[in-house]
């Protein structure tokens, strides 16, 4: 594994434990970063770079936590009731 990919596999595995509103924290510092004009080329390319994985796993965490709501809302039988979400591939509906 190269060194690009290994570090993008550090930042992925963090944005995936890490909170929904820090994630748009960072996602807003690095717009910041690339709208100030002051990074060279590489730099704008690896801030985008992250800018895209953070957008992802943000919009992740919004699906994930719009299925669950929809799970609490909608109960087999009509009824409003609370079902526990698992995530693809553990026990769920």
């Amino acid at each position: 594994m190269s060194e690009a990919s290994e570090g993008r596999a550090e930042t992925e595995a963090a944005g995936a434990a890490e909170p929904y509103d820090a994630l748009v924290a960072r996602l807003e510092r690095v717009v910041g970063e690339l709208e100030s004009g002051q990074l060279t080329l590489e730099q704008s390319i690896e801030r985008f770079a992250e800018g895209v994985r953070l957008a992802k796993e943000a919009s992740r965490k919004l699906d994930d936590a719009e299925r669950r709501v929809e799970l609490l809302v909608r109960g087999a039988d009509g009824d409003d009731e609370a079902v526990p979400f698992e995530p693809e591939g553990g026990r769920g509906p």
